[in-house]
């Protein structure tokens, strides 16, 4: 991810890359070499050029071509074999083959990791820790795998297999899935009960837990007994951070984790030396267990499962170094690497330098209220509704430091991701026939007979054709975002405006049904950092001051908004128009959208 210079149109703009979605292994094929980090259509599909194997992966929320991987005369650098060996940290299918051999005999199983995608890895083996290997399981050690009774989750199941108890879900190939008539199938929006009136205050019983997701037990111990008592950038590197609830290109819903700044930043891109590297350190004990590449040599991702319901995950880090040095190599023929190592507070797993870190936090305790309906993140990024604010675990001192540099000044500093009002205009909404999140049309998860991809959808620029989010900007929160991932190609092509609202005009938290038809002005928006803040130019990636405000821009459009009787939400775009006056009434172009 990088901060484009504040000269830009747009107030931040980021490149942002989020690792979901298990992968399906595609038989190689001839053809012209692909370029590493290159896009591909089609997950899984494998290249044999020059006797190197390439293979299109998941990278971020993008499907890009791996480096080549020299093809081996046992298995041909497939994914996964039934006659071959299988290579640990190789992506592969759990549709197709649960467990294998490497070519030295060890025996491998392929797991879903915290991200969705499922990698070849040794079986997982029983006990826990403190953090020092013993102890009650509150510590850096992930707990053994859940149990496979399927009465009350449907522990590793596959589509089609018996089951025991109607009724009863699970994650099931990276979506959720029922027991239906004796058989695993995908839960499709009919099979969730009614949303309580004023939404779900606390999880669902159907909705799975987040040590359900990891494939861990439910640990014993409360979150607030994990501390974190390291920063996770220096104190005296860090500068002004991202918080929580930006929508940037095809993140069009509010983004579920921050940005942490760095004093790097400050110089120009070309002027940066080997020097300006900064240490990036675990903030408490714990175990990695995801080190992956996100589709380029200066970034990736990193997760830490710190025990007691407590995650954290690191994208976008521009090097491992420290305990994950010895990876390195691997890593860069791999893309993704199996790891299980141990790390205590302070100590370093990477360097930055050339962006603001991706952060975020998950505790399995918590829930966010704001998701009208959490059946749509059950298809992709089901650990939405776990998203935390950090700040709560860190020390006082390292605490007060974050956010003295959070952009947001007032009120909730570390940010929002859930808006939805029930009833109202605002928040996140899903374009109707689609099952949420995943951007599949529910057609599809109703007819599979096979794993759905998470991370794409078939014909579609990207997953985020189908996504809407109306939201504050997550700083100048008296401005609201228009976030659409079909601006005016169908296909996709993601877009952030700003409502132009008007003297007298409701905001959209307040369009309700009796609102009636309302039109807004559309325009591009601008950050104004305040007077004395640093200035860059061409060449530099400074990141906007704390307090920045957002001003209005050129006219793009007009948007009709109405929200509808059933809870669905009116749309229509008109990029000719320049008043909201000129919008009396929609047309055939108008779409349909649901929580």
């Amino acid at each position: 991810m990088k901060i484009t210079s504040r000269y830009s149109s747009v107030s931040i703009a980021l490149s942002l890359l989020i690792a979901i979605g298990p992968i399906v292994a595609i038989t190689p094929a001839n053809a012209a070499t692909p370029k590493p980090g290159a896009t591909c259509k089609q997950a899984g599909q494998q290249v044999t050029a020059s006797n190197l194997v390439y293979t299109c992966n998941m990278s971020g929320k993008k499907l890009v071509w791996s480096k080549g991987v020299k093809k081996s005369s046992g298995n041909a650098a497939s994914n996964q074999s039934n006659s071959g060996a299988v290579t640990e940290g190789v992506l592969c299918d759990s549709s197709k083959d649960s467990s294998g051999r490497s070519s030295s005999g060890a025996a491998l199983v392929c797991t879903k990791g915290s991200d969705g995608k499922y990698s070849w890895r040794p079986p997982q083996t029983g006990g826990s820790g403190s953090g020092n290997g013993s102890g009650n399981g509150n510590g850096s050690n992930p707990d053994k795998a859940s149990p496979t009774d399927d009465k009350t989750y449907l522990y590793g199941k596959r589509l089609g297999m018996s089951c025991s108890k109607d009724g009863v879900f699970g994650l099931v190939g990276g979506a959720l899935a029922i027991c239906s008539n004796a058989k695993v199938r995908y839960a499709l929006p009919t099979d969730i009960p009614a949303t309580p009136s004023g939404g779900y205050k606390t999880r669902p019983s159907w909705y799975p837990t987040l040590a359900q997701q990891l494939g861990e037990s439910e640990p014993t111990c409360a979150p607030s007994s994990i501390k974190f008592t390291s920063p996770v950038i220096p104190l005296d590197q860090i500068a002004p951070i991202i918080p929580y609830g930006a929508m940037i290109g095809g993140h069009v819903t509010p983004i579920d984790h921050a940005y942490l700044g760095l004093k790097p930043l400050y110089k120009a891109t070309a002027s940066r030396t080997e020097s300006d590297y900064v240490s990036v350190t675990a903030p408490a004990d714990g175990i990695i267990t995801e080190l992956s590449s996100l589709g380029s040599p200066t970034s990736h991702r990193v997760v830490i499962r710190h025990g007691c319901n407590v995650v954290s995950v690191y994208m976008v880090l521009n090097r491992p170094s420290g305990v994950l040095a010895s990876y390195a190599a691997e890593l860069a023929s791999k893309g993704s690497v199996n790891v299980n190592v141990a790390i205590k507070a302070g100590q370093e797993f990477g360097q930055q330098r050339d962006n603001a870190l991706d952060f975020n936090v998950f505790d399995g305790t918590s829930w966010l209220s704001g998701f009208a309906n959490p059946f749509s993140y059950t298809s992709q990024d089901q650990t939405k509704p776990y998203t935390a604010n950090p700040l709560p675990f860190f020390t006082p001192a390292i605490q007060a430091a974050y956010q003295a540099q959070l952009q947001r000044a007032t009120g909730n500093r570390m940010g929002k991701i859930d808006y939805d009002v029930i009833g109202a205009a605002s928040g996140n909404w899903f374009l109707n026939g689609t099952i949420g999140y995943s951007g599949n049309l529910i057609t599809t998860y109703q007819n599979a007979t096979s794993l759905v991809i998470g991370g794409s959808v078939a014909g579609k620029n990207d997953y985020s054709w189908s996504h809407l989010a109306i939201a504050p900007e997550p700083v100048d929160t008296t401005k609201w975002i228009f976030s659409t991932g079909w601006w005016t190609n169908p296909d996709g092509d993601a877009t952030q405006v700003m409502f132009n609202i008007a003297d007298g005009q409701i905001t959209p938290d307040k369009l309700t049904a009796a609102s009636g038809l309302v039109a807004y002005q559309l325009v591009t928006f601008v950050a104004n950092d305040p007077p004395g803040s640093p200035t860059g130019g061409p060449g530099y990636t400074i990141p906007h001051a704390v307090g920045y405000t957002v001003g209005a821009g050129t006219v793009r459009g007009v948007v009709g908004l109405q929200v509808n009787t059933d809870g669905s939400l009116s749309v229509e775009i008109n990029t000719s128009m320049t008043s909201a006056s000129q919008f009396t009434g929609f047309t055939s172009a108008k779409r349909i959208y649901r929580r």
